[in-house]
């Protein structure tokens, strides 16, 4: 009997499984939203005026730098399903205990750069210089949790590939908890304003990574990590070619937020704040997409190790459907209550209409974004990452900034560079799914040619 958060990805009905894993995934990227949220709605009630501009300008490299290394877990993700889905405990031991390590090294070695260059790297995408003190202070303090951000993202992938997704629910929920907690504490009573908000988070996931680190230690399966065996890299090599590409992948659509939002700020501080308002509700929706996409790379990777084909095709059809449909309702149903959400981070009524303005272009459109996102899940489940790699240089770099230096410039608003969004997510659906195809028959003909070579 299947359980919520714990699936097995190989048997029973494919829909009820999905939501049953897809769920808990949903919460923890709720609960992911909740660190940016708690520092949005704490700072724009409670901390000094500009501190939630400060924020907005430095949103885009934290979405830059921290989301494209935290993607590096999908390559966690597919191996670990693949080895799953074939039976390889001992390979799925040895693997497990390179990740630790490995996330933290990486997150490290990332954040000492970013914190070097921080206010060049604001220079570049035309922070104010108003701003630039609170926003590079931000900034800073942020990417020093990087280390642990990246180690807690690897094990929860670990988990996660297995058809476990209630754990990591449980600690990110402690670590919501935690930050809310510290957020309202540093803000409110010490008055610690973006360095409080900040000092957060980076605990919180401090917290999270330890605790998640304890319980796997006292597992009692092929997912019990031994401190003594812990190593850095080693294994790793396989994760790195599918994660890298997933990490690229990222990376370029972060990218063209960056450029866009290099655009944005030299609009008003209203308009600024008002697209950091925007984007952090609009994340609401965003996490249930994602979390069909997570699920779908599970379910493909776990049936393409298992050489169930049939059943990696159903997954396709189910998740697709199923991810523009949910994605849809939710971005109209978050349109049309934003009025009221806007007030929890805003009093100013100027920024509430601001934020609105980029969610109506938003909100409206989100099912071809929920599309998107399966689809490239599901590619990628297949082993294949170089492709929606490609798709995404081809919509997010080459049409997406192309829209924004040319249509948007000379039109001189700020829907004109929003209406991006949208027209980038269509071109892509309508590359990425003839591209499954591609992938899908290649990976049937090597599978019929294997099982033709049998005895």
């Amino acid at each position: 009997m299947q359980r919520f958060g714990n699936v097995d990805p190989l048997r029973g009905p494919i829909l009820k499984n999905m939501l049953l894993f897809s769920l808990p995934v949903m919460a923890v990227g709720l609960l992911q939203m909740l660190f940016s949220a708690a520092d949005t709605a704490v700072i724009g009630r409670f901390g000094h005026e500009g501190a939630i501009s400060a924020i907005g300008a430095s949103s885009s490299i934290i979405l830059l730098a921290g989301g494209g290394l935290t993607a590096l877990s999908a390559g966690v993700t597919i191996v670990l399903g693949q080895l799953f889905g074939s039976g390889e405990r001992d390979r799925i031991s040895g693997l497990l205990h390179a990740l630790p390590l490995t996330g933290a090294a990486l997150g490290a070695a990332a954040a000492a750069l970013l914190i070097a260059f921080a206010k060049p790297i604001l220079r570049l995408i035309h922070c104010p210089e108003a701003l630039l003190d609170d926003a590079s202070l931000y900034f800073r303090i942020y990417f020093a949790g990087l280390p642990f951000s990246m180690t807690l993202v690897f094990l929860s992938a670990a988990l996660e590939a297995k058809g476990e997704s209630l754990p990591p629910l449980l600690f990110s929920l402690g670590a919501a908890v935690l930050n809310v907690g510290l957020n309202l504490l540093f803000v409110i009573v010490f008055d610690w304003n973006l360095f409080g908000v900040a000092l957060a988070t980076v605990l919180s996931q401090a917290a999270g990574a330890a605790a998640l680190t304890i319980y796997l230690c006292r597992r009692r399966d092929e997912l019990r990590l031994q401190i003594c065996r812990l190593r850095v890299f080693s294994g790793t090599g396989s994760v790195f070619s599918l994660g890298i590409p997933s990490a690229l992948e990222g990376m370029i659509l972060n990218f063209s937020g960056v450029v866009i939002a290099s655009a944005i700020n030299r609009f008003d501080a209203v308009v600024i704040a008002g697209n950091t308002i925007g984007n952090t509700l609009e994340g609401l929706v965003a996490v249930t997409f994602s979390a069909l996409a997570g699920a779908s790379a599970v379910f493909v990777s776990q049936n393409y190790g298992a050489g169930n084909l049939p059943r990696v095709h159903r997954t396709w059809r189910v998740t697709l459907l199923t991810a523009f449909l949910m994605a849809e309702v939710l971005g109209v149903a978050l349109y049309l209550v934003s009025p009221w959400l806007c007030r929890v981070f805003a009093k100013d009524p100027a920024v509430i209409e601001a934020a609105r303005v980029r969610m109506r272009y938003m909100c409206l459109a989100y099912g071809l974004c929920g599309a998107m996102n399966v689809a490239g899940g599901c590619v990628r489940g297949l082993g294949e990452t170089r492709i929606p790699l490609v798709i995404s240089l081809i919509c997010s770099v080459g049409f997406r900034i192309t829209w924004v230096y040319t249509y948007a410039r000379s039109r001189g608003t700020i829907g004109a560079i929003y209406l991006s969004y949208p027209l980038c997510w269509a071109l892509n659906v309508a590359m990425i799914i003839p591209a499954f195809y591609l992938v899908y028959r290649r990976v049937a003909g090597i599978h019929h040619e294997k099982e033709a070579l049998q005895p």
